[in-house]
Parts: C-alpha cells; structure tokens; sequence
C-alpha cells in the first residue's frame, strides 16, 4: 500500500511515517521503491505503526518502542522487555506525582501566609520565605 492509504487507515501524517521510517522503526518490515519511485509498504508496516501509536499513548519514548521492538518477530514484542520498561515508566511516573504533591504542599504553605500585611525583605514579600 502507498502511505496515502497507511494515512487514511491510521490518522498518522506522512512526515510522521516518514520520520519513523527514518528512525529505523520499520527495520523488520518491507518497504519496496517501486519504478515510479513511490514506496509500497507491505501491511506489517501498518501494524508496527498501530503499535508504535500504542506505545506514544502511554509515554514511551520512540527510543524506547525502538528498543522494544528492534528484535521484534512480525507481530510479536516481547512481554517481559515491555513490562520492564512499564515498571521504568511507572516508578518515574510516582517519582512526578510526589514532587508534585510537594510542590502543592509548598504553594499552599505560601498562600496561607501570603496577605495584605505582608512585609518585603530584600525586595521578596514575606510569605515567600516559608
């Protein structure tokens, strides 16, 4: 199929293909230069696009889906590599939250002494120094 068609049946754009393509995420699948010089893609590039789009949707770097399915046997990712790197982004994930929830704490520790009497030190009103 032209890209035209992988467009249509994906929602992703050419430039977006193209540069997958040119990251090296179609390693295993066939691309043929046709005489007229299009590309024929053959359906498993499809099927590594929905995939890679999967794996965009939970925040995996396209280093990571790169890593994941260097090896990748058509239709195959290995579960154990994905878990693994489900858990990486899960314990970074956690990490966020918590200095979030921090960094809320903080805020409000500032807005509850911050007020109309506030005194400036240095040029910095005084509920800064919380």
């Amino acid at each position: 199929m032209l890209i035209g068609e992988i467009v249509k049946k994906t929602g992703i754009s050419r430039d977006t293909i193209r540069f997958y393509e040119k990251e090296g995420l179609f390693k295993n699948c066939l691309i043929i230069r046709k005489d007229n010089n299009y590309k024929e893609y053959s359906s498993d590039v499809l099927e590594q696009l929905q995939l890679i789009h999967t794996l965009r949707k939970l925040n995996f770097s396209l280093s990571e889906i790169n890593n994941l399915t260097r090896i990748r046997n058509p239709n195959l990712l290995d579960c154990n590599d994905l878990s693994k790197s489900l858990n990486k982004n899960i314990e970074i994930i956690d990490a966020q939250i918590n200095s979030l929830l921090k960094l809320k704490e903080d805020l409000m520790k500032v807005e509850s002494a911050c007020s109309p009497n506030c005194n400036f030190i240095d040029k910095k009103p005084s509920c800064l120094s919380c």
